[in-house]
């Protein structure tokens, strides 16, 4: 049984990032190179996922506030629901 936090695996057998080693929950601060370069990567893999809107749509929801998912960063998930 799936909660309204828990994603379907329908979805999620599809994502792009589901084999990926790309790091899609980068640490540090939020405006060094390096965090940047991990959630550009991670961004890259997102931008031809063919479940992005399920992805981004199970994360807004949640809320999942940690990692890049559905192709938006921790900070633009908070930009879209005007938190922080």
């Amino acid at each position: 049984m799936h909660t309204e936090f828990s994603p379907p695996n329908e979805w999620r057998d599809d994502a792009a990032c589901k084999d990926s080693d790309i790091d899609f929950f980068p640490t540090g601060p939020y405006d060094s190179p390096e965090r940047r370069q991990s959630e550009m990567e991670a961004l890259t893999v997102c931008a031809s996922c063919p479940v992005r809107r399920e992805c981004r749509a199970w994360a807004m929801g949640a809320p999942e506030i940690y990692g890049v998912w559905g192709g938006l960063t921790e900070q633009e998930r908070r930009a879209v629901v005007g938190v922080g």
